[in-house]
């Protein structure tokens, strides 16, 4: 749903759709997440108890992969 709602506000840009739900997608799928992730920012997640939940977080990536 997120993707989408980005999608909408860079339909503009269908390149920068594109690309935009390229990283999105890596951040969120990819099974190296452990080498660009940093959670910084963690919750309880009552639907299931004590599970976390993820509020925020830093990723790390290479200039070339960015550019």
């Amino acid at each position: 749903l997120s993707v989408e709602l980005s999608g909408a506000v860079l339909a503009r840009c269908p390149s920068c759709a594109r690309n935009f739900a390229n990283l999105y997608c890596h951040n969120i799928c990819s099974p190296d997440q452990s080498l660009f992730t940093n959670v910084t920012r963690v919750t309880d997640y009552a639907a299931v108890p004590g599970a976390q939940a993820v509020l925020e977080y830093q990723l790390f990536y290479r200039r070339r992969y960015a550019e």
